[in-house]
């Protein structure tokens, strides 16, 4: 049976976890206000850019076909070959995220063929890569968890322009509760409507005048979708993060606020028992002197 003074020590160590938890609670949330913001409205405007590159796309295709070029031709100089990105993280306290967000990227590992090379970032994600049963080799990027003016990000970036299709794995934030791993395609797709000539839901009713011409056009739009999609996988990476870190770091200040009231309840049992030994004790103590 736990003493009082025990139960004293114990209670005051959760305190002072809980102070801990809750302030890293503080700091997760203060992190994600302030790039939510940022994150959702960007989505908008990548929303809108690839509707403008899209008609981008059918302008070129339209154009190879008055040129009577039949055979398909990658806007930019890559090397043919696939990657797949994981975007984890370096440490933990984000919940069931980052494992979830590894299990989708292995599924699309292990259907990979041998014109696929991996990338993988963060400490975290690293160790789950060595610990599982893919055995393909990787390239490894350091990567902070807020990805904030990072070097790595642009040498990360990079690397990975050299390939034909991009393909990152990454959390999306869809509510304060909901927090969902996603696949972004960086070039993929938009090479393939390309090489498709183009997507007819997005045939522009008006006619369009390119300078200095629609393959320099083409081949720029591309290179800055390529490094805004990016980014905005690597932004979305950390907002979702630090709202589940907030959910799985609120979770466990709930669940420490409950021990802490039990345990105080226990303290108060052990604190009765004590004065009714007290008691007990002078009770038979004068019934021996009489």
């Amino acid at each position: 049976m736990k003493t009082a003074k025990f139960l004293k020590a114990e209670l005051l160590d959760l305190d002072g976890f809980l102070d801990m938890v809750e302030a890293y609670e503080e700091i997760s949330a203060i992190r994600m206000r302030k790039v939510k913001k940022a994150v959702l409205s960007r989505r908008e405007f990548l929303q809108g850019l690839n509707e403008a590159f899209s008609y981008i796309v059918y302008s070129y295709s339209v154009y190879k076909r008055a040129l009577k070029k039949n055979s398909p031709k990658n806007i930019l100089n890559t090397n043919g070959r696939n990657v797949i990105v994981l975007l984890s993280s370096n440490t933990g306290l984000y919940g069931d995220l980052i494992l979830r967000i590894f299990s989708k990227f292995a599924e699309e590992v292990r259907s990979s063929d041998k014109n696929t090379d991996i990338v993988v970032t963060g400490a975290l994600g690293k160790r789950l890569y060595d610990s599982s049963k893919l055995n393909k080799d990787y390239k490894y990027f350091e990567l902070s968890d807020t990805a904030s003016n990072d070097s790595n990000v642009v040498a990360l970036l990079d690397y990975i322009t050299d390939y034909t299709t991009i393909n990152v794995f990454h959390g999306v934030f869809k509510s304060i509760l909901v927090q969902d791993p996603e696949k972004t395609h960086l070039t993929g797709e938009l090479m393939k409507r390309i090489e498709d000539g183009g997507n007819n839901n997005t045939i522009p009713s008006t006619g369009f005048i390119f300078e200095p011409s629609i393959e320099k056009v083409a081949e720029y739009f591309e290179k800055q979708i390529l490094s805004l999609i990016f980014e905005q996988s690597v932004f979305e990476s950390g907002l979702s993060k630090f709202a589940s870190r907030m959910v799985s770091l609120d979770t466990a200040a709930s669940n420490i606020a409950t021990k802490v009231s039990s345990m105080g309840f226990e303290l108060k049992k052990a604190k009765h028992r004590k004065t009714n030994l007290s008691i007990q004790e002078g009770v038979l103590g004068g019934a021996l002197w009489n």
